[in-house]
């Protein structure tokens, strides 16, 4: 567990399903603000006779204003926005500063609210990244002792328990979030991994072709290139050998193309016997040379097409390489057929 947390900085690329968890805790996040606000409303009116029951109904009021305004904005284009970590952020230090003034109004150390300390970081725990978790939990504890230095008559030794309960609360919490971070990168993993080969999917790969697209826009066209490989006459292995040794062949070839990559390069299987190689930095001629290098590995074990695309030589987009890709791979097919028909008719 400690070292899990001790990598808590490192969270998933964010997904489209992540981004709308997001949006839906944002939702939560109001209706819970509404119920809070509801409870210490019935606590001011059973309490009316003492002293800042008004204040306690004027920092009712503003808190609903606030939910209610979260719940005016354009949520899902903050989540997918450089923006959401701060909104949640922010608006975590809106809620600990009105729970502060609120436990103030009502006594401070020896206002049973106190507890309502407690919410934000569940909230933190079940939604936030680890380092967010981080945050709310020291807001939590500075919002309490302000709290309870603002009101007055609070002990050395009643702050010192409760920061320590708090305290307690946020390492709990960040253990929570880490493994929920965790899981949903190893989800993120399963979703984008081909269970066979353990290469990337085909959408895994078209998520990682997008990403070196946009790093050549970056980083002023730098070169990448793309390999096509399609096993020849593969439905013949499964139809006489059976199809647990078409597995056994398919996984070969993804160890054979992955044990000639370099670490930067990104191997996919984009259909049943159809792999593909991206090379980043990898120029028309590197690009040549690796493929005739996995084309010599691979004819060891089994017959295979290769064709090859460079950016930006052969187009601009993930389409263009896949279609030069795919047309080169099928003049590759095209030459090996009539090579076989010359040597029957030798």
């Amino acid at each position: 567990m400690f070292l899990e947390m001790a990598r808590w900085w490192i969270t998933p690329e964010p997904d489209e399903s992540f981004l709308q968890f997001r949006e839906r805790s944002v939702r939560d996040g109001v209706w819970l603000t509404y119920v809070v606000a509801l409870v210490v409303l019935g606590y001011a009116a059973a309490t009316w006779e003492d002293e800042h029951r008004r204040s306690l109904v004027v920092l009712i009021v503003i808190a609903v204003a606030g939910g209610y305004l979260m719940s005016r904005l354009p949520v899902p284009a903050l989540m997918r926005s450089r923006w959401r970590e701060p909104f949640f952020l922010a608006w975590t230090a809106l809620d600990v500063t009105l729970v502060a003034l609120v436990v103030a109004a009502d006594g401070g150390d020896n206002s049973p609210l106190r507890a309502t300390f407690f919410l934000p970081l569940i909230f933190a725990a079940l939604s936030y990244p680890p380092r967010s978790v981080v945050v709310t939990g020291v807001l939590s504890v500075l919002g309490y002792v302000g709290a309870a230095l603002l009101a007055g008559g609070a002990t050395a030794e009643s702050i010192v328990v409760f920061c320590a309960l708090l305290a307690t609360a946020t390492v709990m919490g960040i253990s929570q979030a880490v493994n929920r971070e965790r899981q949903r990168g190893e989800l993120q993993a399963l979703s984008r991994s081909d269970p066979l080969t353990g290469a990337l999917n085909r959408r895994g790969f078209t998520e990682r072709f997008a990403a070196e697209l946009s790093d050549h826009v970056r980083h002023d066209g730098r070169p990448l290139g793309l390999i096509v490989i399609d096993l020849d006459d593969f439905k013949r292995v499964n139809d006489t050998r059976g199809h647990a040794a078409g597995d056994d062949l398919l996984r070969e070839v993804a160890d054979t193309l992955a044990a000639d990559l370099r670490p930067s390069d990104v191997l996919g299987r984009l259909g049943g016997d159809e792999f593909a190689v991206l090379l980043p930095q990898a120029g028309p001629g590197e690009l040549r040379a690796a493929a005739a290098r996995l084309e010599q590995r691979l004819g060891r074990i089994a017959a295979a097409s290769i064709g090859t695309a460079a950016l930006p030589v052969d187009g601009l987009s993930a389409e263009d390489l896949h279609r030069a890709a795919d047309a080169d791979l099928y003049r590759a097919k095209t030459r090996r057929a009539e090579r076989l028909a010359d040597r029957a008719i030798a």
